[in-house]
This record gives C-alpha cells, structure tokens and sequence, in this order.
C-alpha cells in the first residue's frame, strides 16, 4: 500500500499539471483603425512522449488556420503576430497546443476626423486621432478600440468589433474610460508614468481595509488609472485597473 500513494500523487499530479509560454514579433506601425485579433490554432498529442515535437509544423498549421478564417482581402493588414505555447499533462498523454494571433488594421477606411471640422487639436489628454487604446465595455470587458476624432463636448468617439467579429461599435465616451497602450515621449508628461515601466502597485481588497504590495508593469494607462500586470502568489499573471495615486515609482 505505501507503493501505490506516491503513484497516485504522481498521476493526480500529471494530470492538473499544464505550462505556458510565448513570443510576440512586434511589426511595422500601422496607421490604420485596428478592427480585432485574429487568431489559428494546432495542436498535437503525445502518449508516453512518443513521437516528435514539431513546433515549427505546429506554427505553420496554426498560421494557416488563422489566414483559412481570415483570408486576404485587398487593403486589410495584419501585423504585429505572436505565438502562444500550452504544454498539458493528463496521465500519460501530453498535449501541446499552439495559438497564432495577428492584429488586423483595416487600411481601407479613411478616418474623416470631426476634430478638424470643430477646430479641435488632434491630440487631447495624450490621446491621437486613429490611436489604438483600451476601452473598458460593460459586455465584452477590455477590447481594443480605434480613437475616431475628439469631440467639441469634451468626449472622445471611438470604435471597436465584438469578439464575434460580427458587429462594429461606434460611440463616444469619457477619456477616463480608455487608455493608452503606445509608449509615447509625452506619456511622462501626460500621465506620469510610461507604457511598460515597472511600478510598485498597492492592491485593496473589495472592503479596501487590507493592502498588499506587488511589483507590476504598467500595460496601459489615462489621467487617473492604469492597467497594471503583476505575477500574484501563486504565480498567475493577472491584470488589474489601479488608480494612479496606488502606483509608486
């Protein structure tokens, strides 16, 4: 019997046991409205790791079902890919899934800005026309949204797709309700801290009577709050929306 509870700790073990990895290739800019991610995916199983590990022919299998949902369409660009790993352990199988993903810019529609026509500057809060920020909707939670022209009422008109990609958006709303993902030689100016800077984050609890200190990356930011990644205890990358005067340099 003392035999077979280090087996069964092994195979209960194998069996939730899964990692992750990936890489980003960062392309040319765009200047064009992104309309969403695309995204393909491959993957393959193994049994007692017999058999090869083809990561290239994974790639190339998820790149192709990615362009088979997307196909080429005259003035729509994709850029900026990234490949995505996940290595799952069940028993005696192991299974690695590869996910590509491309942001799609359509080069096709011209942005007529209602800033020019309201003699408005093209830059307001940090924020330019034809910017891609993040914009926090009620239904879909964080999207990438296209910054379409600044407003004489003070707001900002943006548009972003549905994750069905069946349905664009389009609508004004508050500049604290977007922000910014660029890095920018004015961020520091405008915001007071810049994209991809490390941050020393200050976490409440829902009650906000218990703190927790975190070391974060900023990955998005406005005026009065930032989107922050930190690794929490049990090593999980989360992102949380912070006000600013939580941020510590």
């Amino acid at each position: 019997m003392k035999k077979v509870i280090p087996i069964l700790s092994l195979a209960l073990f194998l069996s939730a046991c899964s990692s992750h990895s990936g890489n980003i290739s960062t392309g040319s800019h765009i200047d064009c409205p992104l309309m969403y991610i695309a995204t393909g995916t491959a993957s393959y199983t193994r049994i007692l790791e017999i058999g090869g590990s083809n990561i290239d022919g994974l790639i190339l299998e998820a790149k192709r079902d990615l362009y088979r949902k997307f196909p080429y369409k005259k003035g729509i660009k994709l850029s900026n890919f990234s490949v995505d790993y996940k290595n799952t352990f069940l028993l005696i199988f192991h299974t690695t899934k590869v996910t590509v993903s491309a942001d799609v810019y359509n080069c096709n529609t011209s942005i007529l800005s209602d800033s020019l026509e309201n003699n408005l500057p093209l830059n307001i809060n940090g924020f330019n026309i034809k910017d891609t920020v993040i914009f926090s909707d009620y239904e879909y939670g964080l999207v990438k949204a296209t910054i379409l022209s600044h407003n004489a009422d003070g707001t900002v008109k943006i548009s972003y797709y549905s994750p069905s990609l069946l349905m664009i958006t389009k609508f004004s709303t508050s500049y604290n309700k977007i922000y910014k993902i660029n890095q920018d030689p004015e961020n520091i100016n405008n915001f007071g801290f810049e994209i991809g800077e490390k941050v020393k984050v200050i976490l409440l609890n829902k009650n906000k009577n218990y703190k927790t200190k975190v070391i974060g990356v900023i990955k998005a930011i406005n005026s009065e709050k930032a989107i922050v990644e930190f690794i929490s205890n049990n090593n999980v990358v989360s992102n949380q929306i912070v006000e600013k005067q939580l941020l510590k340099k």
